[in-house]
């Protein structure tokens, strides 16, 4: 009888250690599984975040880019700014703010005050009445003038056979043949005391010669 108890008893003990080797058995498993599945997920993150590091690198600028970038558009902002700079230079402000009627020595152009197309060796040059006429050039008054065409004129002789004839001035010219002028000085006020061409508005008629051969005054205005 006590044979057969300390069998039972045996038995049991050794069924108990058998369940005891499996179960350890398996955490031991089921934690390396855990630890490989853990090391996997922390790889894939790692790769995401380089992969979004590679992204945004991709599409938002370094300070480096956007410092380049400002230094470009003001670069740009600064050529258009001379670029308007040098466009209100232009020495077509001595005379008024903009050409009514070209120069044309070959095709005629059309004449509102007298109703016909003729050539235009001159140049007619939009003003506001009583405003200054200023030399293009440093020079000398080589006449001041009626004309029966342009009203009051100052013809001006420049440099290297230059001539230049100033129409449409207002009668009370303060200049004398022989007085010398500095380029940008006053000669005259916007009058329209032109006969031919007084129904195209408050404006100046220039005239230029080289030599004596009539050339577009708008070339020495540029």
């Amino acid at each position: 009888m006590k044979k057969k108890l300390l069998e039972k008893d045996i038995f049991y003990l050794s069924l108990f250690i058998c369940i005891c080797l499996v179960a350890f058995g398996g955490i031991i498993f089921t934690n390396k599984n855990l630890n490989k599945l853990v090391s996997s997920k922390d790889a894939v993150n790692k790769d995401n975040e380089i992969n979004l590091v590679e992204n945004k690198d991709d599409s938002v600028p370094t300070s480096t880019e956007s410092k380049q970038n400002l230094e470009k558009a003001k670069e740009e902002n600064k050529a258009k700014e001379q670029q308007t700079q040098t466009k209100s230079e232009s020495k077509l402000n001595y005379i008024g703010t903009e050409v009514l009627r070209k120069y044309s020595d070959d095709m005629p152009s059309y004449s509102k005050t007298l109703d016909v197309w003729e050539i235009h060796k001159g140049l007619d040059i939009a003003a506001k009445d009583g405003a200054e006429i200023k030399s293009i050039l440093d020079g000398t008054v080589k006449s001041v003038y009626s004309d029966e065409r342009y009203g009051t004129s100052i013809e001006l002789s420049y440099a290297d056979g230059l001539t230049v004839i100033y129409s449409g001035i207002k009668e009370n010219v303060s200049l004398e043949k022989g007085d010398a002028v500095k380029e940008g000085d006053c000669i005259g006020y916007v009058g329209n005391t032109t006969n031919v061409e007084n129904e195209d508005g408050t404006h100046v008629h220039i005239e230029a010669y080289k030599n004596d051969k009539a050339i577009n005054p708008l070339s020495l205005l540029e």
